[in-house]
């Protein structure tokens, strides 16, 4: 993984989201709209994940040792545990400012100047979003589309505030907290797509389909089954282990060249994966196949 071109993105982006933020902190406060405000503040969010998303990417660039021999990848998706925290603290502030709007309509005074600031924000928003998600793909890297789903959310909470004040102005302040409502849906729905993505390498799940694994070594000239098939990882960075069933009278230089062609025509098909172990077991039935 090419961690320092991930940490240039997440400076960058670290630099943009502050940008926004204080923009909107500045237009909260002569303005006095309290939404915006509270966006401003959702705003430094963003950079406070970029600066965790750096600590775990820090940690995650060192090679295995003797105390990590798979290495330190996993502290990439703990950061991005860390990211969830966020958009919860998130998700329950719009919430409370939902409350808060059903008990006391308020009608912030927005000027025109107001709004053309608040528009070139949601584009840098909507900038930075694809091109962290556009660089995490390219670098694979969890971290980086972890915070685009972020920044993502940010950009419906900012679209959201620019809505509900426009409705206001309009006469129509009951739709402000219901499209607020929304986006708090959007948020979590978002939190829940990352917990799954880094629940899942750190609880080890399952990253390449056994079935196919079990097809491509049954392939190969000399194996007669496959079993205990085992995949970690996430699906750029991942270690597969399984056992192969040879005929018992190989020789021990035969079945290691059956092992070697296993793990070349795996390695070819999944070229993701870091680390293949092979256990060569004997054939006990010729029909079943069974291994002991």
């Amino acid at each position: 993984m090419r961690f320092k071109e991930i940490k240039k993105v997440l400076l960058i982006i670290l630099f943009l989201n502050w940008l926004v933020a204080f923009a909107k902190i500045a237009i909260g406060f002569f303005s006095g709209a309290l939404s915006i405000m509270a966006d401003g503040l959702h705003s430094l969010f963003d950079g406070f994940s970029n600066i965790l998303g750096l600590f775990g990417i820090n940690i995650a660039q060192r090679p295995a040792d003797k105390t990590h021999p798979y290495g330190y990848r996993k502290y990439e998706a703990l950061a991005a545990m860390g990211i969830i925290f966020l958009l919860i603290i998130a998700a329950w502030e719009l919430s409370k400012g939902i409350i808060e709007r059903f008990i006391s309509p308020m009608q912030p005074e927005i000027s025109i100047f107001y709004f053309l600031i608040l528009a070139v924000c949601i584009l840098i928003d909507w900038l930075v979003a694809r091109y962290e998600y556009k660089k995490g793909v390219e670098l694979k890297s969890t971290i980086l589309i972890a915070d685009s789903f972020h920044t993502k959310s940010h950009l419906l909470m900012t679209a959201a505030v620019i809505a509900g004040a426009i409705f206001v102005k309009i006469g129509l302040p009951i739709l402000d907290p219901i499209v607020a409502a929304m986006v708090v849906i959007i948020i979590l729905k978002l939190g829940h797509e990352i917990f799954e993505e880094a629940s899942g390498v750190l609880s080890d799940k399952v990253v390449i389909d056994n079935e196919k694994i079990e097809k491509i070594a049954n392939e190969v000239e000399g194996v007669s089954s496959s079993h205990a098939i085992r995949s970690r990882g996430d699906e750029n960075h991942t270690f597969l282990d399984f056992h192969i069933c040879l005929n018992p009278g190989l020789s021990l230089d035969n079945a290691h060249n059956i092992s070697f062609a296993v793990k070349e025509k795996i390695r070819k098909e999944f070229p993701q994966i870091q680390d293949i172990v092979i256990h060569i077991e004997p054939k006990t039935d010729e029909e079943s196949c069974v291994c002991k």
